[in-house]
């Protein structure tokens, strides 16, 4: 977590509150950037699993959670990539809705 030492620091360097909330901005929109270009490989990943099992990951996840797949290796990966995936989506929103 940011401390709040550079955080205080860095709204000092930018008086105008206009220029601090344009630095912000833009490193929202990297950040943002970034967590697209990750959703975009962890959706590809994903729709691979769902060909090969012939299956979607919300419903495949449920399944599993509810130990009715087994504890194959591809399920664990299947279902660690799905929890990244919602996770990292739900950060995602968050920057979103503060941008």
């Amino acid at each position: 977590m940011v401390s709040s030492h550079k955080l205080n620091v860095l709204a000092e360097s930018y008086a105008d509150e206009a220029e601090l909330e344009q630095v912000v901005s833009k490193l929202l929109e990297v950040v943002l950037g970034q967590y697209r270009t990750r959703l975009k490989r962890y959706d590809r990943e994903l729709r691979d699993f769902e060909s090969r099992f012939e299956m979607a990951s919300p419903v495949f996840y449920q399944r599993f959670e509810a130990g009715e797949l087994g504890d194959g290796a591809d399920f664990f990966e299947w279902a660690g990539l799905y929890e990244l995936r919602q996770n990292l989506a739900a950060k995602a929103q968050r920057m979103e809705s503060a941008a």
